[in-house]
């Protein structure tokens, strides 16, 4: 199997260097009331957090990808493990993730029937934590997790619910992917005909109004879907795919539906637009930060219909923390 050297120039080479896309004066600033909400935020999910790093989630028990994506949070904001003011909450976050890994590699606690959710968001979390902890127990399962990411894909170049080669979804594959980036990042390999087969996945859920389907075999494009595609045509090396403008506009136009997804299709949608930058970028952020700021609950938290209320909470801080760029996966 051919797989990348884990040197950044070849890395490079494979996954597009975002920076090229975004021309000068791109960035946007964190407003007053952006900044609040963040806190707050941060506030909310410190509080809630259980002794054993976890976090509740009703009907799917201590949910790893809960603890996995409030980890990032925190990290989003300069909360490093061991450091910063809720660094000792991260590190726990952390050692709970580590403790959910398996024999197979698979990270995963509370969502057995949804196994690949929490496995992609914790193999991101582990690959994002790596730079700053080096812990040799880090290294070794995010290895194994991303091994399991690359035996797991089907032959469509996708992948679903459970690890296992079976049909695909979108929404499961984009977890994968942004897995894939972060750890390739982090100075894992991670093989060429992995990314491939995955880009080409990708273009059988593009549609021709620019969205993306759940499935390729056909259906109706979704914002949240829409915002998966985006990123992980990107995030895959994409960059000059012609679904990119169309995705792009695609999301502009149906930004304000309330979907059944909120968070999570704003979380993907967010970080899309960022990795495009220019005005679509600034223009975007003005008005996901207002709307974020609006819908927040007075706990802090955020929720909205069958979403989690730990996992909407921090894909908001992970939305309005994207100029801080102190996560990897976020940096142009």
């Amino acid at each position: 199997m051919k797989t990348l050297p884990v040197s950044l120039a070849v890395f490079v080479s494979l996954f597009f260097c975002v920076s090229v896309m975004a021309g000068k004066g791109t960035d946007v600033a964190i407003t007053p009331e952006a900044r609040k909400a963040i806190d707050d935020a941060l506030r909310y999910l410190a509080k809630t957090q259980n002794e054993d790093g976890s976090w509740n989630t009703p009907g799917r028990g201590k949910a790893t990808a809960s603890a996995a994506l409030a980890g990032l949070a925190f990290l989003s904001d300069g909360h490093q493990a061991g450091r910063g003011r809720y660094g000792a909450l991260v590190d726990k976050a952390l050692d709970y993730v580590l403790a959910s890994s398996q024999a197979s590699g698979l990270l995963e606690y509370g969502l057995p029937s949804h196994a690949m959710y929490s496995h992609g968001f914790a193999t991101l979390f582990l690959a994002e934590a790596w730079g700053a902890s080096k812990r040799p127990d880090v290294r070794d399962k995010l290895k194994k997790a991303i091994e399991l990411i690359v035996r797991t894909q089907n032959a469509e170049g996708g992948w679903r619910y459970q690890p296992k080669v079976a049909d695909a979804d979108i929404s499961v594959t984009v977890c994968q992917i942004v897995a894939l980036r972060a750890a390739a990042n982090a100075g894992i390999a991670v093989p060429r005909e992995t990314v491939d087969q995955a880009i080409s996945y990708l273009g059988k859920c593009a549609r021709s109004d620019g969205g993306f389907s759940y499935q390729a075999q056909g259906g109706s494009p979704g914002f949240a879907r829409t915002g998966a595609g985006l990123v992980s045509l990107i995030l895959a090396g994409a960059k000059d795919s012609p679904q990119v403008p169309k995705a792009v506009k695609y999301l502009v136009k149906n930004r304000s539906k309330d979907t059944r997804f909120y968070f999570y299709g704003q979380y993907y949608a967010a970080q899309g637009m960022h990795l495009v930058g220019g005005s679509e970028w600034r223009e975007w952020y003005s008005f996901i930060a207002k709307a974020l700021v609006k819908k927040q609950r007075s706990d802090g938290s955020w929720y909205a219909n069958s979403e989690d209320k730990v996992q909407c909470t921090a894909m908001g801080v992970l939305i309005l923390t994207i100029p801080n760029g102190y996560l990897p996966i976020y940096q142009r």
